[in-house]
């Protein structure tokens, strides 16, 4: 069972899932079925549950997405998403077995408009970082550009795999709009923003070039990486056990400490109001942000500390 989170509508978070033992199950194809798949199950879950998405980068073994939870939903965004996603990569590529691992999904809340030009930078230098492309732009999967952010519209047909074209549910075409987050149109302009997201992306290339200078490591290349099968897994080394960040502020000491103390105090009334719950007192009042207990159990929620 995941520890309770703070679910509040309005904020923008940074979301990843992984394969099951690092399968190269999400990996880009020449016929970009796999993308095709991803933006569709994406635009479909984001337009389901009310979220708005700005940036998201398919890699083989997992994917990253900055979203802005406008209803206070991203779990069931989540749920929905994922598993779209997992029963269309199971159908594409006669998979048995699950799709993604057991651990829970990669959520962090993004503080400051730093965090989030920080956070799509990352999501954009990724391919780069892990030397597969020498440019982002060469990546061969679903990806996402600094000029993207705020201005790319994708138009993607509905999947030959998994998606009945008889049911309703399933359109025959999704559009989803790669929005500006809000934080960073206040604070810098659309133009500026991007300006300063894609400074940030040319930081972290170049700090992954002088990496695969320095280790005599080359890059994969589009190309190549079009040959990998979806049954490799990825060798590189990674660190087991590590925690799961809640948020990132960036560096903001002042909005990194505000969030402590409001995170220990949501969980110190939480604890408190299911203690009384679990005693059988379906009174018992949860802080303001609760999610599975309002949502699965119908308890009643309060302001929060």
């Amino acid at each position: 069972m995941t520890r309770p989170r703070i679910v509040v509508p309005g904020a923008t978070l940074a979301l990843s899932r992984r394969t099951t033992r690092r399968h190269f199950l999400l990996h880009p194809d020449e016929a970009r079925q796999m993308e095709r798949i991803y933006w569709y199950c994406l635009g479909h879950a984001a337009q389901l549950h009310g979220v708005l998405v700005h940036a998201a980068c398919l890699m083989s073994t997992h994917a990253h997405e900055v979203i802005t939870d406008v209803r206070g939903e991203y779990p069931k965004f989540l749920e929905t998403f994922h598993r779209n996603l997992a029963l269309c990569t199971k159908a594409l590529r006669g998979w048995p077995e699950e799709v993604f691992n057991k651990r829970s999904s990669g959520a962090h809340t993004l503080l400051t408009p730093e965090a989030m030009i920080e956070s799509i930078a990352y999501l954009i230098a990724n391919p780069v970082e892990a030397l597969a492309v020498r440019y982002a732009k060469d990546w061969p999967g679903a990806h996402t550009l600094p000029a993207h952010v705020g201005t790319r519209t994708i138009r993607v047909e509905r999947p030959a795999h998994y998606f009945d074209p008889k049911n309703p549910r399933w359109p025959e075409v999704i559009e989803l709009r790669l929005e500006m987050p809000m934080a960073l149109e206040l604070d810098y302009g659309a133009e500026l923003a991007r300006g300063r997201i894609a400074e940030r992306v040319r930081q972290r290339r170049h700090q992954a070039w002088n990496k695969a200078k320095r280790t005599g490591m080359p890059f994969v290349g589009p190309r190549r990486v079009l040959r990998l099968t979806h049954t490799k897994r990825a060798k590189s080394y990674e660190a087991f056990g590590s925690l799961n960040p809640q948020f990132a502020a960036a560096g903001h000491r002042g909005a990194a400490t505000e969030a402590v103390k409001r995170l220990r105090a949501f969980r110190a009334q939480y604890e408190r109001a299911l203690g009384k719950w679990t005693a059988g007192d379906r009174n018992a009042c949860f802080p303001e942000g609760t999610w599975w207990m309002r949502v699965c159990h119908g308890a009643r929620c309060g302001p929060g500390p």
